[in-house]
């Protein structure tokens, strides 16, 4: 892999804030997502819940029999959002929201320091359905993402919560730390070489690993916690291929040789990381991956996935997936462009992420709006440029919103979204942010 020289000492870590947006000028529109959320009775102490499943056209909620009705997934996502959402509007509301839906966590941890993903009714925790087990997956480090982004805040009020959360991010690092101890012989897919232990494990599990960890050593720095992000973020760096003019432009793999749009957290993940510990061989991993690979995504009318071969003399493409498109492939991006722009000061990576933004608003395969302001709803995905499926489940409705949420505190990101394509209420946020300005620290 050939690294473009970029000289990031002089703007290594820029500190950037923004002006507050009139709350009557923001595009972000919870009213779904509060229908989505229900706090259950559980003793003296409410669980926060997300329905996972709402159908159109009414937009009923609907439980899974074999799964349930709520998942740490989903509550773990609210929880970043409402975190993220508190930090700039301190309600009471969002207070006790933050409590419940931690509580819901607590409630859904195992002894063992993982979690189970799924409650039925009752509240009945499934412990049976094959992705709801109390192991190393998705849901545990999701979990732990969502707790680490509780522990950031500065609020009084929420001190025992975050004393508690505390001790359980503790108890699953422990459980990390025994991950991946040994990287383990390579394994070749499709000529393709990787490290033992993401054969197994997944590079975009360890992308949301990371993203926990980044700020778990912000609350608790320690040696043994920047040796962990250090050994996870270079196994990342090893599945990271082509380069600036050479495909597949430093995209990091997902899943063994395979890239898929959903979780591909990974450029995220190493600037978060990189920021963390000044690293600069995981910010540099980050900020190609965002500058070279995510314009590639966007020519190719955003995609789905691909595989990665070693032919006789190039890296080849297999089994392009140009479809489904979801809001959970494209809220990663706009992360890891927001992030680079954060850490540069580099406006090209903030028009990037406003352009990967417009896909909530008619610049995708279909042309269709996946986001409406006026509602709160995101559509659950993209099958075809015919086929939109018009369900408004939580994944959808939670990644939009944390994209959006992300784009407008960035007024250079904002303002790369096209007006004609969303209306006269982006042009009232557009013209507040032009008028505004940024202070760098």
């Amino acid at each position: 892999m050939r690294v473009l020289p970029i000289y990031l000492a002089p703007f290594l870590f820029v500190a950037c804030t923004t002006p507050e947006i009139p709350v009557e000028d923001t595009l972000v529109n919870t009213a779904h997502l509060e229908r989505l959320y229900e706090a259950i009775p559980n003793g003296d102490t409410p669980l926060g819940t997300i329905w996972i499943y709402c159908e159109a056209p009414d937009y009923h909620l609907v439980a899974d029999a074999d799964e349930g009705f709520t998942c740490v997934d989903d509550v773990s996502r609210a929880l970043v959002f409402y975190c993220r959402r508190f930090k700039s509007n301190p309600t009471h509301e969002y207070q006790e929201k933050i409590r419940t839906l931690a509580e819901f966590l607590f409630y859904m941890q195992s002894a063992n320091g993982f979690f189970y993903n799924f409650l039925l009714p009752g509240p009945e925790i499934n412990k049976t359905h094959q992705n709801s087990q109390a192991i190393p997956s998705w849901w545990s480090w999701r979990a732990f993402w969502a707790l680490s982004e509780l522990n950031l805040l500065d609020t009084p009020e929420l001190g025992e919560l975050q004393t508690r959360a505390r001790q359980v991010m503790d108890l699953l690092v422990q459980r990390m730390q025994i991950l991946c101890m040994d990287s383990g012989d390579p394994v070749v897919f499709d000529g393709i070489s990787v490290p033992g232990c993401l054969a197994e494990l997944g590079a975009d599990q360890v992308g949301v690993m990371l993203m926990g960890l980044a700020n778990y050593y912000q609350i608790n720095p320690s040696e043994k916690i920047k040796a962990l992000i250090l050994s996870f973020g270079d196994l990342l760096l090893q599945v990271q291929h082509g380069d600036a003019d050479t495909w597949p432009h430093y995209a990091i793999m997902s899943w063994r040789n395979e890239w898929h749009a959903w979780g591909n957290s990974q450029a995220y993940a190493l600037l978060k990381a990189g920021h963390a510990l000044q690293h600069a061989p995981f910010i540099q991993a980050g900020l190609n991956e965002a500058r070279f690979f995510y314009p590639y995504c966007m020519e190719k009318g955003f995609m789905n996935g691909f595989k990665v071969a070693q032919g006789t003399d190039s890296l080849e493409m297999l089994d392009f997936r140009p479809f489904p498109q979801i809001a959970y492939g494209i809220r990663p991006m706009v992360f890891a462009s927001l992030e680079a722009f954060s850490i540069t000061g580099d406006t090209t990576y903030a028009e990037i992420a406003g352009n990967l933004a417009k896909w909530f608003f008619g610049n995708n395969p279909a042309a269709q709006a996946m986001y409406d302001p006026s509602t709160g709803r995101t559509f659950d995905g993209i099958g075809s440029p015919t086929d939109i499926n018009f369900n408004s489940g939580a994944e959808s409705t939670i990644e939009a919103l944390l994209t959006i949420q992300a784009l407008e505190q960035v007024p250079e990101a904002r303002g790369v979204l096209n007006k004609s394509k969303v209306g006269p209420q982006i042009n009232r946020i557009l013209d507040f942010a032009e008028s505004s300005s940024m202070v760098s620290l």
